[in-house]
């Protein structure tokens, strides 16, 4: 198995949860919606920390470096945010967007797109720190880095005290928000680091009951958390214990269920590869597809709706939208995504 392979798999699961935690459908399930939220978006920034690995820090040149995460990350996020916000264009758009929280953005253009600002933070922040580790020679000792940014999240200011003091805001660019993406980025880069030299196939019986066990033990954790919903996006986290043990439970059983599906099936991993390799423009866009569907929906049929019927309707829809899309910036645009070529 090609850690690629997997990577993208992992990606595309990330990317329809997210899809699916984003359905606007009235009587959406909740008990999912609250599951889906405990771990989607830290599971999002542990596959950009297994996509380090793919950096040489050995030999960084970290002028080139900030050059390349900025064309990566940032120009695809003041691009779409603003264009998105044409609709609603006004002399507030800007500071707004350049202000890049997910209150900020939400009010004028894709309020997803809070992401990007703290995963360039947080990418750059990683980059600093594992340049600085490898140039003298303590990667061993990186693990520590892991504890210090885990004792930083735990005692962070409370989301209530930041917003009483910025009337209803996260920190400028989600400054508030980075340590704890960094804190997932940096354990996929070591669980990638890991992994390098594993050649060992997990069996699929152990690899599918263990993956069961794994979500339903997240289940149970994210359901009795003391927060209707956990918001990264507003670094609202709830009780911390059990904030944690649904996100390793559920990264775990993600990572799990990805090298899983890039072993024992392959018209299924041809399928996720294609999803995961088109994430940037299935985060970007997918709210549009939703909306859209969810009008169509509203407007035919007033009698309830199975969440059997409605997830799988709502991410066909939605993938057969946005896919073709993101294939055309690939080949017409792909400065739009980040890409020089």
């Amino acid at each position: 198995m090609k850690r690629i392979q997997y990577i993208d798999i992992l990606r595309a699961i990330a990317i329809i949860l997210v899809i699916i935690g984003h359905i606007p459908y009235p009587d959406f399930n909740t008990e999912l919606h609250k599951w889906i939220y405990s771990f989607h978006i830290p599971l999002f920034f542990f596959v950009s920390g297994i996509s380090l690995c793919f950096t040489n820090y050995q030999k960084l040149n970290l002028k080139t470096i900030l050059k390349k995460r900025f064309v990566r990350i940032c120009l695809p996020y003041f691009i779409w945010t603003i264009v998105l916000a044409l609709p609603n264009i006004s002399l507030m758009t800007i500071p707004k967007i350049l202000y890049g929280t997910h209150q900020s953005i939400g009010s004028v253009s894709n309020s997803s797109l809070w992401f990007l600002p703290v995963l360039f933070l947080a990418t750059i922040l990683l980059d600093f720190i594992l340049y600085f580790f490898y140039k003298r020679k303590l990667i061993k000792y990186l693990p520590i880095t892991l504890a210090i940014l885990l004792f930083i999240v735990m005692f962070i200011p409370s989301q209530a005290n930041i917003q009483s003091i910025l009337m209803g805001h996260n920190l400028p660019f989600g400054l508030d928000i980075v340590p704890m993406a960094s804190l997932f980025m940096l354990a996929g880069y070591l669980f990638s680091n890991h992994q390098k030299n594993r050649k060992n196939k997990l069996s699929i019986t152990i690899a599918l009951p263990l993956i069961i066990l794994l979500f339903i033990a997240t289940t149970y954790f994210s359901l009795h958390n003391d927060v209707d919903y956990v918001l990264m996006a507003e670094n609202r986290y709830g009780n911390y214990l059990f904030f944690f043990a649904t996100t390793i439970l559920g990264i775990t059983a993600s990572v799990l269920a990805a090298i899983t599906i890039a072993n024992y099936t392959k018209w299924l991993s041809k399928l996720m590869q294609i999803i995961g390799s088109n994430t940037m423009v299935l985060f970007i866009l997918h709210k549009y597809p939703l909306t859209l569907i969810n009008d169509l929906i509203l407007l035919i049929s007033v009698a309830h709706i199975s969440n059997y019927i409605i997830v799988p309707l709502y991410l066909f829809f939605t993938l057969i939208t946005c896919v073709p899309v993101a294939s055309f910036i690939k080949k017409h645009a792909p400065f739009l995504i980040g890409k020089t070529s």
